[in-house]
């Protein structure tokens, strides 16, 4: 009875302690001047950061801040067949138009029921506004994202941020620390394209329904790092995972099913795609039109 009784001790008091280093995990970030506070749920949390001072084109930027806890994963502007991008509708805005949100490099996830591209790690999606009428404006996300561990579960909130009517009279001390922060965010996006690591070609077998494309790989790659392609369209269209067909010789290949939707004539416009590549911690993106009638 007694052995009974300290086994079932130690696992409440493991499950305990698991549950506070979680906790503790999730409340080590630092509180900005302009930020939404944060809103939880099981497995994560998310909150709305903004630096008001305008940057040199006068636009500002932000960036939606989502923490994971241990062994929670969440979802890539187009995960695949399973799971929920990050949506934020910012039609509530006052004073201030939303221009564009980015998406740093995801990583494939292969959860044993879907293979999807996302995060397995916090991760934080750059964000960039315009002020549209002076005095005090504030920025209002309706957020929507899915965080998942062996259950996915959707996670929405409205975060908000009242912006001052005169950004530029807040103190360099009060500020310095979000501009860091927006600074790094944007920073830990794709490379643009160079001459040593770039897309080739993207062609669209329309008979088929499949892309083939090849990218130039870096000189130097990791040990044991394979390359990783991502693909994202308009919507409605699916793209399955890529299966790889060549990396020899400084240069890679795949191949990836799409599945337009209903009523998407053979002959359509050329088809818009957002690419990135990845190679251990370098990434590209591009900004590409797959041609219908191109074939291999």
């Amino acid at each position: 009875m007694f052995k009974f009784r300290l086994i079932s001790v130690s696992r409440r008091l493991l499950l305990v302690l698991a549950g506070q280093s979680i906790a503790l995990a999730l409340s080590l970030a630092p509180a900005f001047p302009l930020d939404s506070g944060w809103a939880e749920t099981e497995g994560g949390r998310m909150r709305l950061v903004i630096d008001p001072v305008p940057r040199d084109d006068d636009t500002i930027a932000g960036f939606l801040d989502i923490e994971l806890a241990p062994g929670w994963k969440t979802y890539w502007r187009d995960p695949g067949s399973a799971g929920i991008p990050p949506t934020l509708d910012f039609s509530e805005n006052k004073g201030v138009a939303f221009l564009a949100m980015d998406y740093p490099a995801p990583v494939r996830v292969d959860d044993g029921y879907a293979i999807w591209a996302g995060y397995t790690a916090p991760v934080r999606f750059p964000l960039t506004f315009q002020r549209t009428a002076s005095g005090d404006a504030q920025i209002h996300a309706r957020a929507f994202i899915g965080i998942c561990e062996k259950i996915c579960v959707p996670f929405q909130a409205d975060l908000v941020v009242d912006l001052p009517a005169d950004p530029a009279g807040a103190t360099l001390t009060e500020h310095n620390s979000t501009r860091q922060a927006v600074d790094a965010a944007f920073a830990r996006l794709p490379e643009s394209a160079g001459s040593d690591f770039s897309l080739e070609t993207v062609l669209l077998d329309r008979e088929g329904m499949h892309l083939t494309i090849s990218a130039k790989l870096p000189a130097f790659r990791p040990s044991g790092v394979d390359p990783e392609l991502f693909v994202a369209g308009p919507d409605g269209f699916a793209f399955a995972p890529p299966k790889l067909t060549r990396d020899e010789g400084g240069q890679a290949e795949w191949t990836v099913r799409v599945d337009p939707p209903s009523g998407v004539a053979e002959d359509s416009d050329a088809l818009p795609l957002d690419i990135v590549v990845t190679l251990g911690q370098r990434a590209i993106e591009q900004s590409v039109s797959a041609d219908p009638a191109a074939k291999n």
